[in-house]
Formats: structure tokens, C-alpha cells, sequence
């Protein structure tokens, strides 16, 4: 493992946040099951090859009395991501520098249980002994009601990708620029595929070709920009890259005492078929247990990517499968945001059109954006229910289980919520951030430099229009009037904001 702390201390991998493994939706979504998860409030975070932690300080930030810890084996990763949770003052986040393979008793009696634990962009890329020490640590670490999140990447749609990976390798190979001659080659494949396809006639091999050129396609969009280098080096051209089926995902966890719960978009609950009565009752009659309809999804779909949610195996009570059994109850206690567009009288969720059965109360979400609602205010509860779970399916839509205010402006008492001025400053002044802005839902903040060197000075007003003050003439803003009302919407869509009581 030497080889991949030096590999990692070199190379450093961007630390993103990822809103599927939120603790704020693994506990929405623990309650959406009626599985009593830990409240988040207290609760106890853990992220294996947490970077530098910029999936999970976001959380710290806002939950404050709860302990957030990630555990990495770069000391470049977690040095600098200690020194930027410590320029926040957050006293509730630590980064560990440890081998995850290597963890000793004394470890994991020291560091305790964990509610929550997140192992993004690890499974996957590791070798087989160090996803067999994620698996055990997972094991030791989780608390009995807790929840794991681990993505990978599956079979058989990643495939063709694994076929691009070992392009890249085979023409990097022995090379200083590895990742500058994979890029290169990638263009003279792209090149000769456009023109293959129009010359060849076999049309079993020209529909090779298509498939190749669709996932070539969507690699080099990712290889355009500089900053997504990181990423191509540490999973195209990453030592480890093992992809595996679902199915015996499920059954290597099994032999840790875990199991499977479902996936972080709740595609197991909501898009349990294909949606086509045929295909639908060929597997229900041939493929009876979830995990097998499961995976007969992943072969028909080409699903390249998974996102699992885990638990102890003691909370299946003997069971062999969980059950899911949604009630209004299990609604009720869900807080729920979207942001919809409404285009011609219609509502939309991330241009997926929602069913306009549900319009009233649609309006009412996009209204009220980004205040959450709940089963509760509503007055007909019949439909509130089905618009409810037609949003709570769309990944897209923020659930929780604590209310998301929609924060107004009030003269002299509309402030920057604790950290967030020093957050924010980070990103002003450091010119490459190896952390992502988000929101404690890790939801992505887009602001521009302008923006941050405004908001930071948010605090220091009592009227809203005082921010204009802080424009600088050299930035050339036409209307600094729309340039703070743009500013306080992503301020209060972000969730940055709160009333202070006088």
C-alpha cells in the first residue's frame, strides 16, 4: 500500500461532495423505511477515502454537535484538509491519515461506532485485500441501526468503459505523460471511429463500433477541462479498477454480516420494473427474490454504476431480503425540496415532466422554493401523497427529516450561518481548491469570485440593498441591483442563511 499512499501524496484527488451519500439522506431515507436511523443531530460520521473531506465538512459545518471524521491514506490529503476544517473552527471534524487495510483493534476501539459511513470512489479501485479490509471495517465500525453508502462500479455496462481504461493504459504505458498521451490517443480513437462508421458495412460490427463511440463520447466531455484530470488518473488510470455484478456485490457483503438495503436514488422502490408489462412478468415469474430482479435490471438497462445502501445483517431479523412497506406514515415524517421549472402550465424536475394530475400542488413547491414541505401542508392528503412520492423518486428532490426553512430577509437580523464567511473565504482566496462549495446536503453552490467577496460581507448589513456597496467599480456590473437579488437567492437556495434573534 506504500506504493498507493505515494501514488495519492502526489496526485491528489479532488475532493467533491456528493448529495447520494449525504448523511442528511441516508437518514431521510432510513426513516422513509421506517428503520429508526440515528438522529443526525448527535450523530457519529464516517468517510473511508475521504480525501480532503470535502464530502463531508459541509455536514460538520451544520451539525456541529455531531463527530465527522474521515479516514485516508494520504497524509497530503488529510494534512491540508485538517488545516482547512481548523481555519473554519470546526471542532467536530478530524481527517485521519490511515491505511484502511492496516486498521488495528486498538483502531476501531478507539474511534468507536459510526451512524453513518460513506465509501465513495473506493470499492472499486482498490485491490481485492483492501476491499475485503473496507468490507470488515464497514462491519466493526457501523452502529446497529447505522447505514453504509459504497459505490462501484458494475457489470456489464461498464464494460466498454474498462475497454477505453485499457486503451489508455496500453498507450500510456512507459510514459512520463501518461495521462497527456491517453488524452491524445482518445482523439485519434474518436477520430478513426467517425470515420469507420461511415465506411463499414457489417452492421453487427458497426453496432460495436456505435457503443464504443457513445462511451468515448461521454469520456471526452469529462477529458476537455484541466481540472477533471485528477479524475482520469485515479479511475481510467488508476492501478485498481475492478468492476463487479451487483449480485455478487450482495453476496460478498453477506460474508461481512452485512446486507444489502437498496440503492441511495431509490430506484429498487420506484422503478422496481422496466415498465413493460412482457419484460415486467417474464422476470417477476423467473426472477422472484429483489436482488435477482435487481440484477436482471442492470443487464437490460447496461447499468455501468451503483450507489448501495447497507446495514448489519441483524436488522433483516432472520430474513433473507428486507421488505419495503410504505405507509402515509412513513410520508409523513419525510421534509421534501424541489426545485421545479414550470414550462407551459406544466411542472418539471431536472427536465423529467412531473404528472400534471399533481399541478396544485406542485405550485405550491415552486412557490415556496426552497422552503421544504411535508404530508402536513397539505390540506386534500390523497394527492399530496402521490405528488409526494413522485418528487421523493426523482433523486433530484432534497428529503429530510428536518425542515429546510426558506430564510426571508429581516433588517439587522439575516446573517451568514456560523463558518459559512470563513467557508467561503477559503474558496475567494485560494486559487485551486481541492474541495467543492456546497451546501450541507452537498448540494453543489455555484458562486463566482465577485459573489464570494460579496457575501462575505453579508454580516456587516442591515438592509439588503447595503451589498451593493461592496460591488467594486472595476467589475463592471451594469445592475448591482440584480446583482445582489441574484446573489441572495443562491445564498438562500443554498441554505447559507438564518435569523438571528436581538
Amino acid at each position: 500500500m506504500q506504493e498507493v499512499k505515494d501514488y495519492y501524496d502526489k496526485m491528489p484527488y479532488f475532493s467533491a461532495a456528493f448529495a447520494d451519500s449525504s448523511p442528511v439522506r441516508l437518514n431521510a431515507i432510513g426513516e422513509f423505511l421506517n428503520l429508526n436511523p440515528p438522529p443526525l443531530k448527535t450523530a457519529r460520521i464516517l468517510e473511508l477515502g475521504s480525501s480532503f473531506g470535502g464530502n463531508i465538512l459541509p455536514f460538520a459545518m451544520e451539525y456541529q454537535d455531531a463527530r465527522v471524521v474521515g479516514i485516508d491514506i494520504s497524509l497530503t490529503q488529510t494534512s491540508l484538509g485538517n488545516k482547512i476544517a481548523n481555519d473554519l473552527g470546526l471542532k467536530n471534524f478530524t481527517l485521519l491519515q490511515k491505511d484502511i487495510f492496516k486498521l488495528t483493534d486498538a483502531d476501531f476501539k478507539g474511534l468507536g461506532e459510526f451512524d453513518y459511513i460513506i465509501a465513495h470512489g473506493l470499492y472499486s479501485w482498490v485491490s481485492d485485500e483492501v476491499r475485503a479490509g473496507v468490507l470488515a471495517a464497514i462491519r466493526r465500525f457501523l452502529s446497529p441501526n447505522g447505514i453504509a453508502y459504497i459505490s462501484y462500479n458494475v457489470y456489464p455496462g461498464y464494460s466498454t468503459f474498462s475497454i477505453l481504461r485499457e486503451f489508455m493504459l496500453f498507450a500510456g504505458q512507459g510514459k512520463d505523460d501518461r495521462l497527456g498521451v491517453a488524452k491524445g490517443e482518445l482523439k485519434f480513437l474518436s477520430d478513426y471511429l467517425k470515420i469507420a462508421l461511415q465506411a463499414q458495412q457489417d452492421a453487427t460490427l458497426k453496432d460495436t463500433l456505435k457503443l464504443m463511440q457513445t462511451q468515448l463520447n461521454f469520456l471526452q466531455n469529462i477529458t476537455k477541462d484541466p481540472k477533471n484530470d485528477y479524475y482520469i488518473l485515479h479511475d481510467f488510470l488508476e492501478n485498481f479498477n475492478k468492476p463487479t455484478y451487483f449480485y455478487k456485490f450482495v453476496d460478498e457483503i453477506g460474508k461481512y454480516g452485512l446486507c444489502y438495503l437498496l440503492d441511495s436514488d431509490l430506484g429498487d422502490i420506484f422503478s422496481s420494473g422496466l415498465g413493460l408489462f412482457r419484460f415486467d412478468a417474464h422476470i417477476e415469474k423467473y426472477y422472484q427474490k429483489r436482488v435477482q430482479k435487481e440484477q436482471m435490471k442492470d443487464f437490460l438497462l447496461n447499468r455501468s454504476f451503483r450507489k448501495s445502501l447497507v446495514m448489519k445483517k441483524e436488522v433483516l431479523n432472520g430474513s433473507d431480503d428486507f421488505e419495503v412497506n410504505i405507509t402515509p406514515s412513513e410520508i409523513s415524517r419525510l421534509y421534501v425540496s424541489a426545485c421545479l421549472e414550470k414550462k407551459d402550465e406544466n411542472f418539471y424536475l431536472n427536465n423529467t415532466l412531473l404528472n400534471p394530475e399533481f399541478n396544485e400542488i406542485f405550485t405550491k413547491f415552486y412557490d415556496n422554493y426552497p422552503q421544504s414541505l411535508s404530508l402536513e401542508n397539505f390540506n386534500d392528503k390523497q394527492t399530496a401523497i402521490y405528488a409526494l412520492l413522485e418528487l421523493i423518486s426523482n433523486q433530484n428532490a432534497v428529503i429530510s427529516t428536518k425542515e429546510l426553512k426558506k430564510v426571508e430577509f429581516i433588517s439587522g437580523k439575516t446573517r451568514l450561518k456560523p463558518h459559512v464567511k470563513a467557508y467561503f473565504e477559503y474558496f475567494l482566496n485560494t486559487q485551486n481548491p481541492v474541495i467543492l462549495l456546497a451546501n450541507h446536503l452537498n448540494k453543489k453552490a455555484d458562486f463566482s469570485k465577485n459573489e464570494l467577496e460579496v457575501a462575505i460581507n453579508f454580516d456587516k448589513i442591515n438592509e439588503l440593498n447595503e451589498l451593493e456597496n461592496f460591488i467594486k467599480d472595476e467589475w463592471q456590473i451594469k445592475d448591482r441591483r440584480e446583482f445582489v437579488k441574484t446573489l441572495f437567492n443562491k445564498l438562500q437556495s443554498g441554505y447559507f442563511l438564518t435569523n438571528v434573534s436581538c
